[in-house]
């Protein structure tokens, strides 16, 4: 029979299709009679025994191989030996080949996919996946970044942090938890941590008083999109307020597309939504009111030095009315809250954001769907250790040995379009 198998010590003698896969029966080469560990007498043959392991697909089928040894007994003390094979695993019945196949692609897909592809059991492509997991925790480390983002995300049932190198636009790291007590002794332990010139994050004081400790070096800037969006919350909630309040007339004109106009930036509205704004004008002017105040709080940002902005921002704050608008007030007391944070924006050697952040989360979110259940050790390794976006070049640079700065978001992002349209 044909050597298809190409394993050392073992010859394929037949092989049968069954329901679940190929069975492919082989007998072991001729070898030699052992001699006993213990007592130091050559042993004798005793018989033979077949076990099953699970080998690399064969034509998109799983395989498992019959393999037939011969047994060896002491007559001295009774010790059992059968010849060892090589290619064997020795924590599982697979070949070290599948073992490896495995490896390969537990962390790009659903392991119960994994394990029909190869007819293990799904809880057996997980401990795979552990091993290689472990393996990855001790050998692969990322370049410390020099402008940091931080970020949570809602995952596995709890928020996690997401740590970004917004210089380079990877992933630096995922933290179990957003706490203080969590992430204090991350930053203490962090290498090269005086490499972090920058960092950006929302208004959530926690992530500020934990690293500030610990990165003498950082200077910490508000994300400009998370302040903004405080404005657009706050022309919602007046949007909500007066839209209760429309008349049947009215609403034919203006309640279906309200919403969408109003959180729009004037320059990104259709000529048909351009004519709804004027009819919102004509219909609702407190309301329009309260857009224009959104849209002159979002031009702070499109100042160019920080001098303008902060002028910007005081004539802004002037010109609020006295009574109403009172979650515009609360944006104003915010903005004065964190002002010297805030206005770091227009310090850093380029605009600062989180926007790669936060379309990480949503990506982490989504890896979610790669299999339910997934624990959040799994997801992290899946997101941090991804194979395929570390591949990129804009990620990896030369120097002392080779030097990685994680996942390349933009090609996780690519790889997730792919996944959909696919």
């Amino acid at each position: 029979m044909f050597d298809l198998l190409n394993l050392p010590g073992v010859v394929p003698v037949d092989m049968h299709k069954e329901s679940k896969g190929f069975i492919i029966v082989a007998e072991t080469a001729e070898v030699e009679v052992p001699c006993c560990p213990k007592c130091n007498i050559t042993m004798h043959k005793h018989g033979t025994r077949t076990n099953r392991f699970s080998d690399t697909p064969m034509q998109m089928e799983p395989v498992r191989l019959d393999i037939k040894r011969p047994r060896f007994r002491c007559e001295s003390c009774g010790h059992l030996e059968m010849p060892e094979l090589s290619f064997l695993d020795t924590k599982r019945r697979a070949t070290h080949r599948l073992v490896d196949a495995i490896r390969e692609k537990c962390l790009g897909t659903t392991f119960r996919d994994l394990a029909r592809q190869t007819g293990v059991s799904a809880n057996t492509v997980k401990s795979i996946a552990k091993d290689l997991i472990a393996e990855m925790e001790e050998t692969v480390h990322y370049e410390t970044p020099v402008i940091m983002g931080i970020d949570e995300v809602m995952l596995a049932g709890d928020y996690r942090c997401v740590i970004t190198n917004l210089a380079t636009n990877n992933i630096f790291e995922i933290l179990e938890h957003r706490t203080q007590d969590h992430l204090k002794p991350f930053f203490k332990d962090l290498a090269d941590r005086e490499k972090v010139e920058w960092v950006c994050t929302d208004m959530w004081r926690p992530f500020k008083r934990s690293f500030a400790e610990y990165l003498p070096n950082a200077k910490l800037v508000i994300d400009k999109y998370h302040v903004i969006q405080m404005a657009t919350k706050a022309l919602e909630e007046e949007r909500k307020k007066y839209q209760s309040e429309l008349t049947r007339q009215q609403r034919i004109h203006v309640k279906k597309s309200i919403r969408w106009i109003t959180l729009k930036r004037p320059h990104n509205l259709s000529e048909q939504e351009q004519k709804a704004l004027q009819a919102l004008r004509e219909n609702i002017p407190q309301l329009a009111a309260a857009y224009d105040f959104k849209e002159m709080f979002c031009e702070i940002f499109d100042e160019p030095d920080k001098q303008m902005a902060q002028n910007a921002f005081e004539a802004w704050e002037n010109s609020l009315p006295d009574k109403g608008l009172d979650d515009f007030k609360k944006l104003a007391k915010t903005v004065h809250n964190h002002y010297e944070d805030i206005f770091a924006y227009w310090d850093s050697p380029f605009p600062i954001t989180n926007a790669y952040t936060e379309a990480m989360n949503g990506l982490i979110k989504m890896s979610n769907r790669l299999g339910r259940g997934y624990s959040y050790e799994m997801i992290r390794a899946k997101t941090l250790y991804s194979k395929t976006a570390r591949k990129v070049s804009r990620g990896l640079r030369s120097g002392k040995g080779q030097v990685e700065y994680g996942p390349y978001i933009p090609s996780l992002i690519e790889q997730e379009d792919n996944d959909n349209v696919d």
